[in-house]
């Protein structure tokens, strides 16, 4: 399945991120990551369930989620994925499925939906309509994102200690 949001196109099964036709670099684990967070947007994802998903079998600290998740920040903008103190993490752009029709043409896409499974609590999910995208600014990600991951290890760090 390919899903489409900002000017991104995510192939969830191989893996492949490309922005505007072009394929954009991202590390397996991150791609990972994005997989579960993308096919699942209704869902909070937490640290152990994305621990089990991306590192089954391995022990790893938590850390690595957080490291991560701030790798996808920084390429996609921090409104991307939203933390939720104690619950987890949960995608927040608008997304849209692929089709092999408007994948050559930029044609209106198909919006999936965002709507809460029957199963998930709501008290666990913001509702849809609540939710707020803003356009990310034009920093110059390259040295803004090495300086975000190392505050977010050493915020990390603290709140560990």
């Amino acid at each position: 399945m390919k899903l489409a949001f900002q000017d991104f196109q995510f192939d969830c099964q191989a893996l492949t991120l490309s922005k505007d036709g072009r394929k954009i670099s991202l590390k397996e684990k991150p791609a990972q990551i994005l997989a579960l967070l993308v096919t699942q947007p209704e869902k909070v994802h937490s640290k152990g369930e994305i621990l089990e998903v991306v590192w089954p079998g391995r022990t790893v600290t938590e850390q690595v989620v957080f490291q991560n998740i701030g790798h996808l920040r920084a390429l996609f903008g921090d409104d991307a994925i939203k933390t939720f103190s104690k619950k987890g993490y949960q995608w927040q752009l608008p997304l849209a499925a692929v089709t092999e029709d408007n994948e050559s043409e930029n044609a209106p896409e198909q919006p999936l939906s965002t709507e809460p499974s029957p199963s998930q609590s709501s008290e666990n999910t913001p509702q849809a309509d609540t939710v707020v995208v803003s356009k990310p600014s034009n920093l110059p990600w390259p040295i803004v994102a090495p300086i975000l991951v190392a505050a977010a290890a050493i915020v990390g760090y603290l709140a560990l200690t």
